[in-house]
């Protein structure tokens, strides 16, 4: 496995139309101190959530399976104190607001590799 390709996905009325994506890739070691410069990178901040409810899965991540993952996710978390469904519409309950989603999903293998890939989906909480 290699260092996760971070993707948070953010839709602000909770459905698929006005979505935005922020992919965070990770710089090798070398260039942690000094990474190289493009005119197309912009530093950008980490969510202010401590906490994430997680679920992996295997194969390659397209939007069918991270939003049925994400499902199960959801529903894994109904009854207990993180139960997204009763937290998420509340203002500011576990750091969202509204109908909000926010999402991360994370991809660890190459696009070159065909089997034991491993990917997650993250909810976010305070």
């Amino acid at each position: 496995m290699t260092a996760p390709v971070l993707v948070n996905i953010d839709s602000p009325s909770g459905v698929l139309q006005n979505i935005s994506y922020v992919v965070h890739f990770y710089m090798p070691q070398k260039f942690q101190r000094n990474p190289p410069q493009s005119g197309e990178t912009h530093t950008v901040k980490l969510p202010p959530q401590k906490l994430a409810a997680v679920r992996r899965f295997g194969g390659f991540m397209d939007d069918s399976n991270i939003s049925a993952q994400l499902s199960a996710l959801k529903k894994s978390l109904k009854g207990t104190a993180w139960d997204w469904e009763s937290s998420y519409s509340l203002p500011n309950k576990h750091g969202h607001s509204g109908d909000a989603v926010l999402y991360t999903a994370a991809g660890y293998n190459s696009p070159f590799e065909y089997e034991n890939r491993v990917n997650e989906v993250m909810l976010w909480f305070d």
